[in-house]
């Protein structure tokens, strides 16, 4: 596909969005319906829908200004506006693009390349009513934190320690022309520089020898009073990252359980088990309470708004709403409450989200604490954004004696 068409598809992808279509199932249906598009030709759409989504505030802040209707064209237009992309390759007004430029946008385009800065200036790209709750909860960290959720996140992988090494799975991606190097700030994490695309069409991934994980996730892992030969219940498995990090870091001693309501996701955990070499033991939810005071550890990775994640995943920040954030808040609060009776005496829970917010984070273990006054907080870490990972909450909560 030319530039032209793959833009088009963008606006098309972009128009569903909008009147308020879920973009996956949007990026599945198109891909499903132009079987021609190759794999690149997916993921430059894809990057562009992405790359619009993480700025969408700044641009329509210019539509609005402007009086400009906001709609995929629109978008995708001053998104080649604002990453100086060659316009007459874009909108060629030929069989698969856009049509060509509008008057107006002939004029913003010439202005805008005499003062860019003046045209679209700085925008905080994340909803008006979290604004004050993210100034609240990162303080002088806030700025920085807006600039790198416009960017796309880096690729990390974590090697599988029971089939492969570092080194052995560098020289192996090497060889598949992916570039890494190893991390410096955890154990298992392999930075990955060039060619992510492919990452997950090798054979090493296929085999086990990695998965794909953030580096502050496995840093969040990492760093967890952890001890083999322990029975371990991942409460919110969802796909099963955080227990098979575990399983994983303890070389597959000990007893790993899953438990999730989304039963997609745990035949995505077991799919992901199998590869790895591990284990884990499905509880269903009508019979957890046979496993009261059972485990010594339970993973509680709630859910929540993902902010810290939202450079991965911009669709959400303009999905949700007061209402959804105070949903997820009384999940959240739920989900500790029915994890607690099924911990043993000194056993630890650990609280995580991949949230930027005190109200997810701080606040909702506080509660906990005054309201299960036989817990402690053990320890509690805030890995913030940055140019290696996302963003994540971690507190360890221990049940006393």
């Amino acid at each position: 596909m030319k530039q032209d068409a793959r833009a088009n598809a963008a606006i098309s992808i972009l128009d569903n969005f909008l009147v308020g279509q879920n973009l996956n199932s949007v990026l599945s249906r198109w891909a499903k319906n132009n079987r021609y598009a190759g794999s690149s030709d997916r993921e430059s759409i894809r990057n562009i829908v992405f790359d619009i989504l993480r700025v969408k505030k700044t641009l329509t802040s210019v539509l609005e200004k402007e009086k400009q209707p906001i709609n995929g064209r629109a978008l995708v237009f001053l998104y080649s506006v604002f990453y100086a992309l060659n316009l007459n390759e874009i909108f060629t007004g030929q069989e698969y693009g856009p049509k060509e430029l509008t008057d107006f946008e002939k004029e913003f385009s010439k202005i805008s390349k005499e003062n860019i800065k003046g045209c679209f200036g700085i925008t905080d790209n994340i909803p008006d009513f979290l604004i004050a709750e993210f100034k609240r909860s990162l303080g002088r960290k806030f700025k920085d934190a807006m600039r790198l959720l416009e960017k796309r996140a880096p690729i990390s992988i974590r090697v599988n320690p029971l089939k492969s090494d570092i080194s052995s799975t560098l020289k192996y991606l090497s060889l598949e022309g992916i570039e890494g190097k190893k991390s410096k700030i955890v154990r298992y994490g392999i930075d990955i520089i060039g060619n992510p695309r492919r990452l997950t069409k090798i054979q090493a991934f296929k085999e086990g020898c990695f998965e794909v994980q953030d580096l502050h996730s496995q840093k969040i892992i990492e760093d967890l009073p952890l001890n083999d030969h322990t029975k371990v219940l991942d409460y919110c498995a969802g796909a099963g990252g955080k227990i098979l990090s575990i399983a994983c870091a303890l070389k597959g001693k000990g007893k790993f359980y899953i438990h999730d309501i989304d039963e997609g996701k745990l035949k995505e955990a077991d799919l992901r088990a199998k590869r790895a070499g591990v284990k884990f033991i499905r509880l269903e939810s009508k019979n957890l309470q046979k496993h009261c005071c059972s485990f010594d550890y339970i993973i509680a990775d709630v859910p929540c708004s993902g902010s810290g994640a939202w450079r991965r995943n911009p669709q959400q920040k303009w999905r949700i709403t007061p209402e959804s954030l105070n949903e997820i808040l009384t999940r959240q609060t739920v989900i500790l409450d029915e994890a607690k009776d099924l911990l043993k005496r000194n056993g630890f829970i650990f609280y995580i989200t991949c949230s930027l917010l005190k109200i997810e984070n701080e606040e909702v273990i506080n509660k906990f604490l005054m309201e299960n006054k036989h817990f402690r907080l053990f320890n509690k870490k805030n890995v913030t954004i940055d140019n290696f990972g996302d963003g994540f909450f971690c507190a360890v909560l221990q049940k006393k004696n």
